[in-house]
C-alpha cells in the first residue's frame, strides 16, 4: 500500500502586532493548510478568568478552567482585546497551564489535516518548544511603536500610548519568563515587518515555506 504524502508543519512565531495572523492566513489559503492561532488558547483561559474575577495567582482555579479548553474555543468572540491579552500573558507563566495547552497544540500539529497539505501553528514558542522539528519556521518581528499602531487600528477608543505600554510589559514578561520565553528558533527565517508592506511580508513567508516544503499552491 502506498504511503500518504507527508503532511507538513509550519511554525510562525513572534510578538503581538508583528503580522503573524495575517501571514498565517495568507499561507493557509495559498498552500491549503489548517491553521491554529495558539495564543487564542491562552486568551480563552484569560477571558474565563476575567469573567470569574480570578487573579493570576489563583493557580488551582485557573488550571481547572484550562482543563476544559479545546481547539474549538478559539472561535469565540471577545478574545482579542488588550485586557484579555494582558491577562493571557500573566497566566502564560504558570507551568501547569502551559503543559495542558502545549499538549493541545502538539495534538493539533500531528492530527489528521484531512484534505489539507498540513498545518500552521501561529504563536510565540512553536518553533522552540511546541514543535522544534517543524518543516519550516518563520519568526516575525517589528518595532514596538509600529506594532502598537497596528493594534490601535484594530480596536476602537484605545490610545496608542496605552497599547504600547501594555505591549512593552507583555513583551518583557514573555521574553523573560523562565518557561518557554519568546525567542526565535536558531533555524527560523526572520522577517522584520517594521517597514515592509504586508503583501511583501506574505510573499517572503510564502517563498520560505515553498523553499522548505515544496508544497503545491491553490489555484484560483
Amino acid at each position: 500500500m502506498d504511503k500518504e504524502p507527508k503532511k507538513v508543519i509550519i511554525a510562525i512565531d513572534g510578538p503581538s502586532g508583528a503580522g503573524k495572523g495575517t501571514v498565517a492566513h495568507y499561507l493557509a489559503n495559498k498552500f491549503n493548510l489548517k491553521i491554529l492561532d495558539t495564543g487564542l488558547l491562552y486568551r480563552v483561559v484569560a477571558k474565563l478568568a476575567l469573567q470569574q474575577k480570578l487573579e493570576p495567582d489563583h493557580h488551582e482555579k485557573l488550571v481547572e478552567i484550562t482543563k476544559n479548553v479545546t481547539v474549538d474555543d478559539v472561535t469565540q468572540d471577545g478574545l482579542r482585546s488588550e485586557e484579555v491579552a494582558a491577562m493571557a500573558s500573566k497566566i502564560a507563566v504558570i507551568p501547569e497551564i502551559r503543559a495542558i495547552l502545549n499538549q493541545i497544540q502538539r495534538d493539533f500539529a500531528v492530527s489528521n489535516p484531512g484534505d489539507h497539505q498540513g498545518v500552521i501553528l501561529d504563536g510565540r514558542d512553536i518553533g522552540t518548544v511546541i514543535y522544534p522539528d517543524a518543516d519550516c519556521k518563520i519568526y516575525l518581528t517589528a518595532d514596538q511603536e509600529i506594532r502598537a499602531l497596528r493594534r490601535m487600528k484594530q480596536e476602537d477608543n484605545v490610545c496608542q500610548l496605552e497599547i504600547q505600554r501594555m505591549m512593552a510589559e507583555r513583551d518583557k514578561r514573555d521574553s523573560s519568563r523562565p518557561t518557554a520565553p519568546l525567542n526565535a528558533a536558531k533555524d527560523a527565517y526572520i522577517i522584520d515587518t517594521t517597514h515592509l508592506p504586508i503583501d511583501e511580508v506574505c510573499e517572503k513567508a510564502a517563498y520560505y515555506v515553498q523553499n522548505s516544503c515544496l508544497l503545491s499552491t491553490m489555484t484560483a
